[in-house]
């Protein structure tokens, strides 16, 4: 009989495998720049919507990944956005914040992740305390 951590072994190689990409919350991300902001259709009181690098950062070491319904459910879709990249270990990842407290984030290795942020009301220029979860 095999003992029970034979087993364990490769199943949590594989699961650490799955999240290999995604930067853990608080992970460094190096070279975080802001490419540009905006609005969609519908988004004539984003013009005072803009984060500095530091603040991007810091919204990128707090968020976490959500489902598209969490997201939906429990976050404003705001059409304001800042775009930029960051750098880290595993390359260059690709992101938008948007004034709501969610972003879109593209790993290094073209996936999208959906990301929201319960505790960044401070550098989006927001009350606190608007989220649900």
């Amino acid at each position: 009989m095999r003992h029970p951590l034979f087993l364990a072994a490769p199943l949590l190689a594989l699961a650490l495998a799955g999240c290999a990409t995604a930067p853990p919350m608080g992970a460094a991300l190096d070279e975080v720049r802001i490419d540009s902001r905006g609005a969609e259709a519908g988004g004539d009181f984003c013009a005072d919507f803009a984060l500095t690098a530091a603040q991007a950062r810091y919204f990128l070491a707090r968020s976490v990944v959500v489902t598209a319904r969490q997201q939906h459910d429990n976050w404003d879709i705001l059409p304001c956005y800042v775009r930029g990249t960051a750098r880290s270990a595993s390359g260059v990842w690709h992101w938008e914040i948007r004034a709501g407290a969610t972003a879109t984030l593209e790993t290094p290795a073209g996936d999208t992740e959906l990301r929201a942020c319960s505790d960044c009301d401070a550098v989006l220029g927001r009350p606190a305390g608007r989220r649900r979860l």
